[in-house]
C-alpha cells in the first residue's frame, strides 16, 4: 500500500474548508477530480473518512486520526526538504535553551563565546527556570533544549546524562577548606549527621535542590535544622558567606566564590550527595540544523568542561547513585 503525499494534502484540505467545492476552489483542482482522489484515498486505506451530507463534510473517526497523523507526516517532509537544501549551510536561526540557576551560571559564559566564535547566525537564548518547567516547555515548543536535574518522568522527552555532580557543604571563609586545599585534595570532610546540628539555609520545599536533599534526609534518618528558606543561588551563597547558615550547593556553583575567597567548603560524606545533569529535548519534534549545532557545541563543551576541572564530577562513573550512601 502506498500513500501520495499529495492526496494527504488534498484531503487536509478538503477537513480545513469542510467542503470539497470550497476545497476544490483553494486547491486550484476540479471539484470531480478532487471527490475522486477522496474516494482513491478511502480505498487505499480500507475505511471510510469524511461524512458527506448536504451541510458539507465532516471527518469520520478514521478521518481524524489520519487528519491528525497527515498533519505530523507532511510537517517532518517540509521540514526535510528545508533541512536537505541547508545541508552544508552554516546554521542559522533561534535556539532556546531552558536552565536553572546554577546551570546558568557555569555554561551561559562559555557556551555564548564558543557560539559567536563557531556559530555566528545561530541566536541563543537563554531562559532561567525551575527544572520542573523545562519538559512542559518543551513539549509546547517554547524552547529547543533544557537541562534538568535527573530525567523527567515525562513522556515524549528524550534526555541524556550529561555529568553526576558534587554537592558540597558552603559556609563562610575560614570555616571549611579553602580554593587550594579543597583542589588539592585536602578538602575538609563532614558527614552529613554532623549537619542535624547546624543552622542551614536552604531552597523551599518544591525547588528541586530541596526535593534532593529532603530524600536523602529520609534515607539517613537525620532532620536538617532549616532556619532560613532562599530558591535563588546568589542569596544562599550570601547567606553561608555571612555565617546565617550552611548551605548545600553543587561545587559548580560555588566554584567562583570559593576561588575568590568569599566562601569555603567542604565535602559530604557519609553519604556523600550527588545529583545527575541531563540534557532533554522534545523527542516529537524534529530539531532544526541550528539546534543540531548547537548541541554538537554543548556536548563538545561539557567535554571539555568535565576534563581541565571547569565542570568538576569527582564521582563521575563510578555507579552510585544521586542521594545514596557511597
Amino acid at each position: 500500500m502506498t500513500l501520495d503525499i499529495r492526496n494527504l494534502r488534498y484531503f487536509l484540505g478538503v477537513t480545513a474548508a469542510r467542503s470539497i467545492s470550497s476545497a476544490a476552489e483553494n486547491l486550484h483542482i476540479a471539484q470531480p477530480a478532487l471527490s475522486v482522489q477522496m474516494r482513491q484515498l478511502e480505498q487505499e486505506l480500507g475505511a471510510s473518512l469524511l461524512d458527506r451530507s448536504a451541510r458539507g463534510v465532516e471527518p469520520t473517526a478514521a478521518g481524524r486520526l489520519l487528519q491528525e497523523r497527515a498533519t505530523e507526516i507532511l510537517s517532518l517532509v517540509d521540514r526535510l526538504y528545508s533541512d536537505i537544501r541547508t545541508v552544508g549551510a552554516e546554521p542559522q536561526g533561534r535556539v532556546s535553551i531552558g536552565l536553572p540557576q546554577s546551570m546558568a551560571r557555569l555554561l551561559t559564559l562559555p557556551l555564548v563565546e564558543a557560539a559567536l566564535a563557531e556559530l555566528p547566525k545561530v541566536r541563543l537564548q537563554f531562559i532561567e527556570m525551575s527544572t520542573g518547567f523545562v519538559p512542559q516547555h518543551l513539549l509546547k515548543g517554547d524552547i529547543d533544549l533544557g537541562l534538568t536535574f535527573g530525567p523527567p518522568a515525562v513522556q515524549n522527552i528524550r534526555c541524556e546524562e550529561l555529568v553526576q555532580e558534587d554537592l558540597v557543604l558552603v559556609g563562610p571563609p575560614g570555616r571549611f577548606s579553602d580554593h587550594a586545599a579543597f583542589n588539592g585534595r585536602r578538602a575538609a570532610k563532614v558527614r552529613l549527621r554532623q549537619l542535624a546540628e547546624q543552622a542551614m539555609v536552604l531552597p523551599e520545599g518544591t525547588h528541586s535542590l530541596r526535593v534532593l536533599l529532603d530524600d536523602v534526609q529520609r534515607r539517613a534518618s537525620i532532620k536538617l535544622r532549616t532556619v532560613v528558606e532562599v530558591n535563588a543561588i546568589p542569596q544562599l551563597i550570601e547567606l553561608a558567606s555571612a555565617g546565617v547558615g550552611l548551605t548545600i550547593l553543587s561545587y559548580a556553583a560555588v566554584r567562583d566564590d570559593l576561588r575568590d575567597g568569599r566562601v569555603s567548603v567542604a565535602r559530604i560524606v557519609a553519604p556523600e550527595i550527588t545529583r545527575p545533569v541531563c540534557l532533554c529535548r522534545s523527542s516529537g519534534a524534529q530539531p532544526t540544523v541550528a539546534t543540531l549545532a548547537v548541541l554538537d557545541l554543548l556536548y563538545r563543551l561539557v567535554a571539555e568542561m568535565k576534563s581541565d576541572d571547569r565542570w568538576p564530577t569527582r564521582v563521575q562513573g563510578q555507579g552510585r547513585a544521586p542521594g545514596k550512601p557511597g
